[in-house]
């Protein structure tokens, strides 16, 4: 049982990346605190046997994964279609650029989205993505550059009006820095 003073350090140094996380994946601000609060309900309520912090944070990402999968499988179950408000952030002056890319980002399937994030905004090892989303470590590679492939196809599709398709070359790396610092789109 993790203590009440353990409990709040944690949540202050988790709660904002966490957070990030679910609105990018899920889209929009509501369900995302919806999704983070029940995410440290459920730690608290099944604790994992250990109190390394470590552990902890896997612990929290993989319920919250969980959780939006859930939410993902009983809209298109319903056939509600979900809400694709740009989540707030701070990352880029250009708030217009950085519309469009959460756009674009949303435009990925969940699974991309969550394997994009987890490993360049919150510089996850393969280890910790393959424990958060229920994959085999090893597949981790694979996805991650069809991912990243995904986006860049995106990203070049919404090039320069007017001109080509292609887009300014600065335009694509400034799309990848509003969204993660280490976001890179091809791997060497």
């Amino acid at each position: 049982m993790i203590s009440a003073a353990a409990f709040a350090a944690f949540y202050e140094q988790t709660a904002p990346a966490l957070r990030k996380y679910v609105a990018r994946c899920v889209g929009s601000s509501g369900p995302a605190d919806d999704i983070v609060q029940e995410a440290y309900l459920r730690l608290l309520r099944h604790p994992p046997p250990s109190d390394a912090t470590e552990q902890l944070r896997a612990y929290l990402f993989t319920v919250a994964s969980n959780l939006m999968a859930d939410r993902w499988r009983r809209h298109r179950i319903e056939a509600v279609p979900v809400e694709l408000e740009p989540a707030p952030s701070t990352l880029a002056p250009d708030t217009a650029l950085q519309l469009d890319l959460q756009r674009t980002f949303l435009h990925l399937r969940p699974l991309d989205r969550q394997l994009l994030w987890l490993a360049y905004a919150e510089d996850a090892s393969h280890r910790e993505i393959a424990a958060a989303l229920g994959l085999r470590e090893g597949s981790i590679r694979v996805l991650l550059s069809r991912a990243r492939d995904k986006l860049l196809r995106l990203l070049e599709q919404d090039g320069a009006p007017g001109q080509s398709n292609e887009p300014e070359p600065s335009a694509v790396a400034r799309c990848a820095a509003a969204l993660g610092p280490s976001l890179k789109l091809r791997t060497p």
